[in-house]
């Protein structure tokens, strides 16, 4: 089952085919949309971020369980990594899992951010 010309919004947790690092490969994950409404409305694809249950410690980790979504389900209490981002095709999305809280999607961004500047001291 493909998405067609569904319109994927911020803070959606979907279940897509998601690629490992040398690009050669993939894993079917959920994945957190990461990308602005406007933005998924106009382009055919959508920027995304892994989400795995490996709860590992991690600097760019932020666990998730069912309490952090406003709707749907996740079956394992999770880690989204915000050190693991690309962009996708909507068409490879296979199903919405569910929708994100707005507070915890803050969390998310403030994160990432972490990945590209630095603190000051």
């Amino acid at each position: 089952m493909t998405s067609g010309n569904h319109i994927y919004n911020q803070r959606e947790i979907v279940l897509t085919r998601f690629p490992f690092s040398n690009q050669l490969d993939f894993k079917v994950r959920p994945v957190l949309v990461l990308s602005k409404d406007t933005y998924n409305m106009k382009q055919a694809d959508v920027i995304i971020c892994a989400i795995t249950s490996n709860l590992d410690d991690s600097e760019y980790g932020i666990k998730i369980t069912n309490d952090n979504l406003e709707d749907g389900h996740l079956k394992l209490t999770s880690k989204i990594r915000v050190d693991a981002l690309t962009c996708i095709e909507k068409d490879i999305i296979i199903k919405r899992i569910g929708l994100l809280k707005e507070e915890d999607f803050q969390m998310v961004l403030q994160k990432i951010n972490t990945l590209f500047v630095e603190e000051e001291q």
